[in-house]
């Protein structure tokens, strides 16, 4: 259970006992308890949202005062006999029906609190009351469109003892039917109907009154106008008697108007001649009837089981449930196939891994020319025109070089097999020697030209490849980024590669811990559930109140359908957790971090090779 629910021991201290009884009070105390602690449950999930928002009410209501309702057809007094019960002027006087269900209870601070239809509450101060009761101009029509119910509370000793419920006039369909609100009707404990003398009773007003007796609902007939009835009071009064004898339990005659009027004037004469001591003697008396009225609470949250019963017995079958646990499934039953392709998955990282790695060091050694052109020669480069000439330029300044060394050292190995001899035969190296006229001297003259012949070569071989050393330079300025560039390009390539499988793996396991996080989301119905079972079974069945033995075999039945209503994921998610299926913690390591590129650092006077100049030519001196 999540650590802020609220424990049940927390909100003992939250609902005052208000009955004298000890067992009543007790069993309230407990059953209050209870749903507010499956009310925290329930809340905790918006698809049960509304299910919700009527348990709330029952605790609402539970902890109230008991609820009165006063119904009627427009224009019977209702408003007048709030007002008057009150003793204050609370609704507007106009002649006007009142446009929204009114809860009127009692509050220490007065103010107006608004209900909407998409849930949410506002407080408004008192002076709002008619904005939302009788207005009639654009803004409130619009406002009230959008209005489930207000609360208006009210610091009045009357309401400590009981709460009224002003309901919007019956509304009538038709000659013989007649409508008013069922969830206003459900909340309230007991129902007072307002008859006008002088407005007749209408077919379907009695209609009305014939379906809440079937539902066991019969009010109190409070006859209004007995300022009007004049000499004919008794037979007036019979008359409705015989009209409404078989629809409320009893009828009690007043005039609120004349209650109303003696307030202003401070008349207790007129006050006790209007009568409605006697309303408020009916109020005292469904007050202390508290038996019935737990009874009636009773009945509610067994109704409101057998909505909750509907809830849950489509859950199984509807969104997001359902595809959650199909996903949830299908990964469960299906795991040892996907291990064979996350592996093969694997194998293909790693080849990538070592890809990744290879060409980022691609560069790294490079340090002359010739270990370059190596490099060069992968395929990688081989479709760029500019890395293509390069290479080739390269290679002919390679082979240029190579064959200027060559004749270099052919001359350089004449030039010391010369000079030997000439110290072996004059006993002094050749570049000293100052010939002399003989015939031995032929020998010497005949090298002196070779060497001199090669040295011309050689000069001539220098200065070409320096005019090639700078072409090369040129080119190589203009491959030097573009290689990097490649490179770089292959390796955004690889790491694109790579996190195409991150993202997979990524998008296959959010999809799956999404459905999970779905699921789990119902786990405060599933809680809910066991708890209701229990508590039905331990308080309502056997200490409940006023059960016929049908009622407790519909409850019963009703229970064991909540209690077959079976929710598979709860097994699948220990599965999930069991297996611990491979993370995607391999793939979110930044390859590149791992294998740093290096890129092209050789510089252009690496690319040169060092070349020797040629020798200086050979003069002679023949004497």
């Amino acid at each position: 259970m999540d650590k802020d629910l609220m424990k049940i021991a927390d909100l003992k201290e939250k609902l005052p006992i208000r009955w004298e009884d000890d067992k009543l009070a007790d069993f309230l105390q407990n059953f209050v308890e209870k749903l507010t602690y499956l009310n925290t449950l329930l809340s905790q999930n918006s698809y049960v949202k509304e299910t919700n928002k009527i348990l709330k009410y029952i605790i609402q209501d539970a902890t109230n005062s008991t609820m009165v309702l006063l119904a009627g057809m427009t224009g019977n007094g209702k408003t007048t006999l709030v007002n008057a019960l009150l003793k204050r002027t609370i609704f507007s006087t106009m002649e006007v029906a009142t446009e929204v269900n009114t809860i009127i209870c009692y509050g220490e601070k007065e103010e107006v609190r608004a209900h909407f239809l998409d849930g949410q509450v506002a407080t408004f101060d008192m002076d709002k009351v008619e904005l939302f009761t009788v207005l009639d101009t654009s803004s409130a029509k619009l406002l009230r469109e959008s209005l489930d119910f207000i609360e208006i509370f009210i610091c009045n000793d009357l309401l400590k003892m009981v709460t009224l419920i002003d309901t919007t006039p019956i509304q009538v369909s038709g000659s013989e039917s007649a409508y008013l609100k069922e969830t206003i009707l459900n909340r309230a404990d007991d129902v007072f109907w307002i008859f006008k003398h002088g407005n007749p009773i209408i077919p379907a007003e009695l209609n009305l009154l014939k379906k809440l007796k079937d539902k066991k609902i019969i009010p109190l007939g409070i006859i209004n106008g007995l300022d009007l009835m004049g000499l004919n009071e008794q037979a007036i009064i019979a008359s409705y008697e015989s009209q409404l004898s078989d629809h409320v339990r009893d009828i009690v005659c007043i005039s609120s108007k004349e209650a109303f009027d003696s307030l202003s004037a401070n008349d207790d004469e007129q006050w006790n001649n209007s009568q409605i001591e006697l309303v408020i003697k009916e109020l005292e008396k469904t007050a202390n009837n508290q038996a019935k009225r737990l009874s009636y609470l009773q009945e509610r949250f067994i109704h409101w089981l057998k909505r909750f019963q509907t809830e849950i017995e489509i859950i199984p079958e509807r969104e997001p449930y359902c595809s959650s646990l199909l996903i949830l499934k299908e990964y469960i039953e299906n795991f040892d196939m996907r291990q064979i392709t996350e592996a093969a998955q694997n194998q293909y990282f790693s080849e990538l891994t070592e890809q990744y790695k290879i060409h980022s060091e691609k560069f790294k050694n490079v340090e002359t020319l010739y270990q370059l052109i190596q490099v060069m020669d992968d395929k990688l480069f081989n479709k760029h025109r500019p890395i293509i000439s390069f290479v080739q330029q390269a290679k002919d300044y390679l082979t240029k070089i190579r064959d200027y060394r060559k004749i270099l050292q052919e001359y350089e190995a004449l030039y010391e097999l010369v000079d030997k001899k000439h110290q072996k035969t004059n006993g002094m190296k050749l570049l000293k020697y100052i010939f002399k006229n003989g015939n031995d001297e032929v020998y010497f003259v005949e090298k002196i030209e070779i060497l001199n012949e090669q040295q011309q070569i050689l000069e001539r071989k220098y200065h070409l490849l320096k005019l090639e050393e700078e072409k090369l330079l040129e080119s190589f300025i203009k491959v030097k980024d573009l290689l990097n560039n490649i490179v770089q390009e292959k390796l955004s390539w690889i790491l694109k590669d790579c996190s195409t499988i991150a993202l997979q793996r990524k998008s296959e396991n959010a999809q799956i811990q999404n459905a999970i996080a779905k699921l789990k989301g119902f786990n405060s119905i599933v809680e809910a559930k066991n708890f209701i079972i229990k508590f039905v079974n331990d308080c309502v069945l056997t200490d409940g109140i006023n059960l016929t033995e049908e009622e407790e075999i519909k409850l019963q039945e009703t229970l064991q359908t909540i209690e077959s209503v079976e929710f598979e994921y709860p097994s699948y998610i220990r599965q999930y957790e069991q297996i611990k299926p491979m993370t995607n913690d391999q793939f979110q390591t930044m390859v590149a971090e791992e294998n740093p590129f290096y890129p092209l650092k050789i510089t252009e006077d690496n690319i040169l090779i060092e070349l020797e100049e040629p020798p200086e030519i050979l003069s002679l001196r023949i004497e």
